[in-house]
């Protein structure tokens, strides 16, 4: 049986007094990540002054487990770190080891995309440590609504807890819940439940259905199945308002002072502390902005995920071509609407993921070459197609077939696509596209086609 793994995130109603001491808890996790980092960055340097024979320092520090068996000792020499419990300890020395593991794997060429840096220190001000809790119901118990988490224990040795009261129902069987996260997101609370859920087989020895996507910008991509089908799947139209709206908040904000009042006091330790405050209307501009931010990346989220699902149900083989932004386009806008703001590389991303779990078949294909290739005749136009063209005929006499800009692309890759699949076939005649509609997907995750009708109604417009 294949399984889905999935995170359901809940609003919490906290108590001030509550979230003082999720806080609390938060903290002495920030600080066992940076203590345990600055052991790591001292057993690294031991390590290569050793010329790499010191396995006592590689063991810890580039194993799997090597830091977290240093707690353990950790809470001996510090005793506040017996107030916050154990899962969360534990989880944060993993979550050091997996991004060293990370950069190593980066350093050794065996990590696709950019480059990952060795682990920074973290700033708790900046970004809240979640406290996660990763075995089913070890730490935390639910009734109804009101969720308890347990701490740690104080100096009398007493267990702390703390409750809080989920603003929405849990809509998936206890059995199912496989971990839990608590996050804070500009003031509020959140639970984030780790929830596995079954889904059926699928074989695909003998794909019958397969779509290549062809990503672009004009829209996320551009399909052609081997149903006949032609799908535009159009970009989410609200992430424009989303973007003029950042960066009317960034101008705003950037007007204001970001060094306003100078905060200083006396340590207990005799220290002095100095640091800068920024003024109140930029502290109301940044708030708003990452207010915004937060809304884009959740809407942005469900639309991909939206989208790779559905793609998901309909074919057993989705390839998508290579295309990745990289400089290019015309002026400053456009530039920056391809390299920063373009959602290919998500999509590639959660598409690959989801058909995994799904039990699909996921793979890319070469993209050079498919939008200026004929694909019923093979003809190369020389010069290419300037990217305003979004139609056009084939130069060959012989051939002179109407093509669609976008629509010949995907039919250039489902003929690689099919030759991956079986190799040395031969040449793959083009599909006839008896169908083209639109896919659209609302801020809501409900994806529609032309004149209101979902997609998994199969509303299309027939093609003569």
């Amino acid at each position: 049986m294949i399984t889905q793994a999935t995170g359901l995130k809940i609003k919490l109603d906290v108590e001030p007094q509550a979230g003082q001491l999720l806080d609390s808890q938060s903290r002495i996790c920030n600080w066992l990540y940076n203590h345990l980092l600055e052991t790591a960055n001292a057993l690294k340097a031991r390590f290569i002054a050793s010329d790499g024979q010191d396995e006592e320092a590689a063991k810890i520090v580039y194993s799997k487990r090597g830091l977290r068996d240093l707690v353990p000792g950790l809470k001996q020499e510090h005793p506040f770190l017996k107030t916050v419990h154990s899962s969360p300890l534990k989880n944060t020395a993993l979550r050091l080891s997996a991004s060293i593991r990370e950069y190593q794997k980066s350093r050794r060429g065996e990590r696709k995309g950019d480059a990952v840096n060795w682990p920074k220190f973290r700033s708790w001000k900046r970004k809240w440590f979640s406290l996660e809790y990763e075995e089913p119901w070890k730490g935390y118990k639910l009734k109804g609504r009101v969720i308890t988490l347990s701490l740690g224990t104080n100096q009398q040795g007493q267990r702390l807890r703390v409750k809080a009261r989920l603003r929405s129902p849990l809509f998936a069987p206890r059995s199912s819940v496989k971990a839990l996260r608590i996050v804070k997101e500009l003031g509020e609370f959140y639970a984030v439940f780790t929830v596995e859920r079954a889904l059926s087989e699928t074989s695909v020895g003998e794909p019958a259905r397969i779509i290549a996507l062809d990503p672009n910008h004009k829209n996320l991509a551009y399909g052609v199945g081997t149903d006949g089908q032609a799908i535009e799947i159009e970009n989410l139209a609200t992430l424009k308002r989303l973007d003029r709206r950042i960066d009317e908040l960034k101008s705003k904000r950037d007007r204001c002072r970001r060094r306003s009042r100078l905060v200083q006091y006396t340590r207990e330790d005799g220290s002095i502390h100095r640091h800068w405050e920024a003024s109140r209307r930029w502290k109301r501009y940044d708030q708003a902005l990452q207010r915004a931010y937060r809304k884009r990346r959740e809407q942005s989220k469900t639309f991909l995920y939206t989208v790779a699902n559905a793609l998901c149900r309909e074919y057993e083989v989705i390839g998508v071509g290579d295309y990745t932004p990289r400089g290019g386009g015309i002026s400053r806008g456009m530039r920056r609407a391809m390299n920063n703001q373009s959602l290919i590389g998500r999509f590639k991303r959660v598409t690959k993921w989801v058909a995994l779990k799904s039990g699909r078949l996921y793979t890319e294909f070469d993209e050079h070459g498919t939008t200026r290739t004929c694909c019923a005749c093979d003809t190369v136009v020389k010069d290419g197609i300037p990217l305003q063209v979004r139609a056009w005929t084939c130069h060959n006499p012989e051939c002179g077939s109407s093509h669609i800009r976008d629509e010949n692309a995907a039919q250039n890759g489902l003929r690689k696509v099919k030759e991956q699949l079986v190799p040395g076939s031969g040449r793959v005649s083009p599909v006839e596209v008896l169908a083209r509609c639109t896919w659209r997907v609302a801020p809501t995750g409900v994806l529609t086609l032309p004149g209101g009708v979902t997609a998994l109604e199969r509303g299309a417009t027939k093609i003569d």
